[in-house]
């Protein structure tokens, strides 16, 4: 199992004609990519669809299944008035590894090796994922639901050339080369910054689960007032863990202290709750109704904790006197900071009619609150660390320069 997993998909001893040439690999990857996301998509309709006795047009649920892969891609759908701009994180990150998968495929039959070469796959396998997200945003496009395909093209190239980018660059074993001409001074920096980010994931995860268990009943409830069936429970079950992603960045945030908002007006953080009306759908059951007074600030000890396990990894990785550390705490700092404020921008978004126009934390906010609360304690974690690590220095003194001279 684990070599299966190791290897890319769609490897063969002997490339099929043409997949030696590397553009060519490049744009059948990126080909098989969006038609398999797109199978993907379109399923959950097409399940429905049957479950309703298949009476509809198939074209339907075919147009709603684009409709769902150009929102994972963040494309944006115009929906009368309203406009829906929020990618399930869980369907992106399916996505994005098909097109690394597949790129990976491609850097393998076309015998990448160098940087050359792999931009020979990437550009081309973007451009062919991007055209064809063009494509999609026209066909799907109905007379209340449509998607302005430039925006398709736009978003759909940044997903094809980030994730394939890795699969080349994983395949062709660049990572490696492209870690080594990095300066050594940044280094720590890299490292404490992955560290600190996957951190605040992690506490933003265990977050969300525990106010799930805790708002289990409201959940339970939400679900049975639907009545959505077997195959309907299913389908919102997966939609609930489709945003789960987003939900443990939106915690995440919480824990830093900013937290999130679900609709205009609205606030979700330690400092308080404040809710109005919230579409009556299970997963958003779990959302807290009240915090417990100033004993929810307790919260902000995960992302310190998270602070302080980057300052060891800058301490172990860094080299140099206590300012050259410090600096590599604070460049962790602002690494993580930057990385925070892009994924609060990716996670939000507009959720429907002007009620939910904002949904999501304030990038800037989460930003700052990364930076401190990371910072200050790697910093200080760093420099302690430093300081009792370094050798002690001789005793020069010139009575202990006595002392040895006349024993």
């Amino acid at each position: 199992m684990t070599d299966l997993l190791s290897r890319p998909l769609l490897r063969r001893d002997e490339p099929t004609w043409g997949s030696r040439v590397a553009w060519l690999a490049g744009v059948l990857a990126a080909a098989w990519a969006l038609v398999a996301g797109l199978a993907l998509a379109v399923l959950p309709g097409i399940l429905v669809w049957i479950d309703e006795g298949a009476e509809a047009p198939v074209g339907e649920p075919l147009r709603l299944g684009a409709q769902i892969w150009l929102v994972a891609h963040r494309a944006g759908l115009q929906v009368g008035d309203a406009e829906l701009q929020i990618a399930p994180w869980g369907l992106s990150v399916l996505f994005l590894l098909l097109l690394y998968r597949a790129a990976r495929w491609a850097a393998h039959s076309s015998g990448v090796s160098t940087g050359r070469a792999a931009l020979s796959v990437v550009l081309p396998a973007s451009a062919a994922y991007a055209l064809g997200a063009g494509v999609v945003a026209g066909l799907s496009a109905t007379a209340d639901v449509s998607a302005v395909p430039l925006h398709a093209v736009a978003w759909a190239g940044l997903a094809a050339s980030t994730a394939t980018a890795a699969g080349v660059v994983h395949e062709a074993g660049l990572a490696g080369r492209i870690l080594d001409r990095a300066p050594l001074s940044v280094r720590p920096a890299l490292y404490g910054s992955a560290v600190a980010v996957a951190g605040l994931f992690i506490v933003g995860a265990m977050l969300v689960a525990a106010s799930a268990i805790a708002n289990s009943a409201r959940i339970a409830a939400l679900a049975e007032a639907l009545d959505p069936g077997l195959l309907g429970g299913t389908l919102l079950a997966l939609a609930g863990a489709a945003f789960a992603p987003n939900a443990a960045l939106w915690a995440a945030t919480f824990a830093l202290g900013p937290g999130f908002a679900v609709g205009t007006g609205t606030s979700v953080g330690p400092g308080g709750v404040e809710l109005g009306i919230v579409p009556a759908l299970p997963a958003l059951g779990a959302l807290p109704a009240d915090v417990g007074g100033p004993a929810a600030w307790l919260v902000l000890l995960g992302p310190v904790a998270v602070g302080v396990l980057a300052g060891i990894v800058v301490h172990r990785r860094s080299s140099g006197d206590s300012k050259r550390v410090a600096g590599d705490a604070l460049a962790t700092a602002a690494g993580a900071a930057v990385a925070m404020a892009v994924l609060a921008l990716l996670s939000g978004g507009s959720a429907g009619a002007a009620r939910l126009a904002v949904v999501g934390p304030v990038p800037w906010q989460a930003a700052l609150a990364t930076f401190i609360e990371i910072g200050v304690p790697a910093t200080v974690v760093a420099a302690l660390l430093h300081r009792r690590s370094r050798p002690a220095e001789p005793d020069v003194s010139p009575r202990s320069a006595d002392s040895e001279a006349h024993p």
